[in-house]
């Protein structure tokens, strides 16, 4: 875990000044805090000296226009600024003292010494509270209490005793187990002070939630990824008497893949409230079971007919449909074979293997079975937009005139989802389909959920109107699209369906250039939701992630649990993490994103699944903008304040350069301007030994495209790298 820490110290101050200075108590002026302080840099130019000192004195003095960073004064973390903290500060420059004192340190798993109170009272009065006969193994509220006692210890230095019904202390933080039929159902939660005492309520997931809610509100985490865990720093945090929230999640799936690993539960998956995962570990009761799919996630006919196809195990194995799985034939999986959608003895074997797959994974492998949050998938397997893979009997062709593939798959998807009841009531089976035909015969079940796979096009805002008539080089855009997801929507809401979503956001094969589409999440998801009645959301993340990869990710988790957010707090979230991932430049960084987007605006309809960089990018915008884009990531690299800032920035401006000496070469290597060709030559040389020295994977199969061998100016990198477009793409800028 990494976490932004606080500056080092070497402060040489005039103290004698505070000695004997009453402490500021209630503030006589408004003030910012910023989060960067540093102890004894009071007035915040960066320089701890006698200025400092001369500053809180005018401060306490009321002297017009005099403003202090209170917690760069604050040694004692008390929320003052007192006599007590001037003799602090003189022991300090005495050397009796260090100022490291002043803070929790590594050992203790701190980042600063917050004096955290409740309702005002200190943070070392209290204990947690835990029901009675509470199993720390499979309940999920004491994850989420051990949780808050965790890393309110990382910040605090208090370690919180967890007691069973009793509690220990003067005070307490209350966990509450709720009935899931009531109000807050099963993922809701509140929390309240009542009389000095913090109440969390909460039923299956939902007092994990509110403790990580707590983190983030009062003590500042940020919970970006597996690996990275940011904090504010704040000297002094209450949680004030009379605090009362209540959450309830609107989207009932909520996904946010990202390439974090597996053991990402804690630092990333919980704490961003995301609900649904292929990581089986996440499906215990202990960390609150899953909404959606177990085992093959949306494409299974394939794995359907592998376990139908297996045979009886041995007598006296173990795990018998196990091995049957394990030994059934795998030929279907993949991207060659559809069934027959029609035919009743290919639907009685899919379906078998539907039951015995669910009897291996509730019987054997130790899952749960939730009668409200648990589906299987009885859907096609994966096309990559081959369509000979299709049935091309009379009877399916007759579905496919007037409800197509969609509703081909859907009549055999309803068939399941009537007869699984049987065996497991309350089940839902999802359905899925690349093809988004609006049905005319052929509606979705009550137990069905319709899984809407992808937009048309991946540049332009769905419910923009943007794409108009223009295509992507497939002939797609999000035109009819549009209108084919409010259609599903109210047919879902008719029948007792639900509607989800398969985004696909993700830089999938080019890693040297991404998808320039992070403004996209915000109106996307507004549109699903508001427009479309979307209630769960899959965000496909993974790849490479050179450039701003983690950041979507991270976005879609914000909005996915509060989709009614502003455009300004998804802004706002924006311009916070690129402060705590990449430092003082972060709105130079926020500028080039702003332009990265106009560029892809530019472009046209895209499909960033299949299109290449010339594609996703308008190259003349580029062309005209790149020193003014380089500009921009250069300005934030030269104010990063650690190591790992100016490595992912220098990677940044790597991938950049690759991307902008693309567009520039016919002026700067080809034009007659000799400084320009040198300037190109340099900045090649540079872009080609980082790419190489770091051996970046420049593509997603490794077996494809790799890095040149050589460098070669007379050609583009782009052309260099990728090779040949694809016929009637301009390799230059229009002029």
């Amino acid at each position: 875990m990494v976490f932004y820490m606080k500056k080092s110290i070497a402060i040489v101050l005039l103290l004698s000044m505070l000695a004997g200075m009453l402490s500021i108590g209630a503030a006589a002026h408004d003030y910012i805090v910023d989060d960067t302080f540093t102890l004894g840099d009071v007035n915040g130019d960066g320089v701890s000296d006698p200025t400092d000192a001369l500053e809180v004195a005018r401060y306490l003095a009321d002297v017009e226009g005099a403003e202090v960073i209170r917690d760069a004064a604050d040694m004692d973390a008390d929320g003052q600024v007192s006599a007590y903290d001037a003799l602090q500060f003189k022991l300090c420059i005495a050397g009796a003292k260090q100022w490291s004192d002043y803070e929790v340190g590594e050992g203790e798993y701190g980042e600063a010494l917050y004096n955290l109170t409740i309702a005002g009272n200190p943070i070392t009065t209290y204990c947690i509270v835990v029901p009675e006969g509470t199993d720390p193994e499979t309940s999920n509220l004491y994850y989420g209490a051990d949780m808050l006692r965790k890393y309110t210890r990382m910040a605090t230095g208090h370690n919180m005793e967890i007691c069973y019904g009793t509690p220990s202390t003067e005070n307490a933080v209350y966990f509450h187990q709720e009935d899931e039929n009531g109000e807050l159902g099963i993922e809701g939660y509140i929390y309240e002070v009542k009389e000095g005492q913090l109440h969390i309520y909460g039923t299956r997931r939902g007092n994990m939630y509110a403790a990580y809610d707590i983190l983030e509100e009062y003590l500042g985490y940020r919970f970006f990824s597996g690996q990275e865990t940011r904090i504010y720093q704040s000297r002094a945090s209450d949680i004030p008497e009379k605090t009362y929230m209540h959450r309830m999640p609107t989207l009932e799936m909520r996904m946010a893949q990202q390439s974090f690993g597996a053991d990402t539960a804690e630092q990333y998956f919980f704490p961003r409230k995301l609900n649904s995962s292929t990581l089986w570990a996440y499906r215990e009761n202990r960390y609150g079971t899953l909404t959606g799919v177990h085992y093959a996630f949306s494409h299974s006919f394939g794995y359907q007919w592998q376990m139908y196809s297996g045979p009886v195990a041995p007598q006296g194995t173990e795990n018998p449909l196990t091995y049957r799985y394990q030994h059934g034939d795998t030929s279907r999986v993949g991207m060659t074979w559809n069934p027959c959608f029609t035919e009743d003895q290919i639907y009685g074997q899919l379906f078998e293997g539907l039951v015995l797959t669910c009897r291996m994974l509730f019987e054997e492998w130790g899952n749960t079975f939730d009668r409200d949050t648990s589906t299987m998938a009885f859907s096609i397997n994966d096309t990559d937009g081959i369509l000979d893979t299709f049935c091309k009997c009379s009877a399916c062709s007759a579905i496919y005139a007037t409800d197509g593939v969609a509703g081909a798959s859907l009549y055999m998807a309803n068939r399941a989802a009537r007869d699984i009841q049987q065996y497991y009531p309350g089940m839902r089976i999802e359905c899925g389909a690349y093809d988004h035909t609006i049905p005319q015969n052929i509606y979705p079940d009550k137990n069905i959920i319709f899984f809407f796979w992808g937009n048309g096009c991946n540049n332009h805002f769905l419910g923009s109107g943007d794409c108009g008539e223009n295509v992507s080089y497939l002939g797609r855009n999000n035109t009819y699209d549009e209108k084919a997801l409010k259609a599903w929507g109210d047919i879902c809401n008719q029948t007792g369906a639900q509607l989800w979503f398969y985004y696909h956001p993700v830089t999938y094969h080019y890693y040297l250039t991404p998808c320039p589409n992070i403004l996209n999440i915000y109106y996307d998801f507004q549109y699903l939701v508001n427009e479309c009645s979307v209630s769960g959301i899959f965000y496909e993340g993974g790849g490479e992630m050179y450039n701003f990869e983690e950041l979507k990710a991270y976005l879609a988790s914000r909005i996915l649990y509060d989709p009614d957010m502003t455009e300004e707090e998804f802004l706002n979230h924006v311009k916070e993490y690129l402060y705590l991932q990449y430092g003082d430049g972060y709105e130079a960084l926020f500028d080039f994103i702003m332009m990265q987007n106009e560029a892809g605006d530019c472009a046209g309809c895209f499909n960033n699944n299949y299109d290449r960089p010339r594609q996703m990018y308008d190259f003349k915008y580029i062309d005209d903008n790149y020193e003014e884009m380089r500009a921009l990531l250069v300005a934030a690299f030269e104010k990063a304040q650690t190591d790992e800032q100016r490595e992912k920035l220098e990677t940044m401006i790597t991938c950049f350069d690759f991307l902008g000496l693309s567009c520039v070469h016919h002026r700067y290597y080809k034009g007659n301007d000799e400084a320009l060709r040198q300037t190109y030559m340099e900045r090649y040389d540079a872009m080609y030994n980082y790419i190489k020295d770091n051996d970046m994977q420049i593509f997603s199969d490794p077996a494809g495209y790799k890095i040149p061998d050589s460098i070669s100016y007379t050609e583009d990198p782009m052309y260099q790298f990728y090779g040949r477009e694809r016929p009637g793409i301009d390799r230059y800028p229009v002029k």
